[in-house]
């Protein structure tokens, strides 16, 4: 692809994102909702991860979820 489909390609997930209020294809929040990893994995891997936004926001879907 080019820049620019790259670019309408980030934005359009952004507002996806935005306005649903949940991140597109996040491999953790999936393997934990079908079961492929229990609420313990899914917290290890939450304790490797640095600090961010995405941190953040599987915090919120364990505490959701569980």
């Amino acid at each position: 692809g080019t820049p620019e489909s790259l670019l309408e390609a980030s934005l359009f997930f952004q507002t996806i994102e935005k306005r649903q209020g949940m991140k597109v294809a996040c491999l953790e929040e999936i393997a934990l909702k079908n079961d492929f990893i229990t609420k313990e994995q899914f917290t290890k891997l939450l304790e490797k991860m640095p600090k961010s936004y995405y941190r953040e926001y599987l915090e919120k879907i364990i505490k959701m979820e569980y």
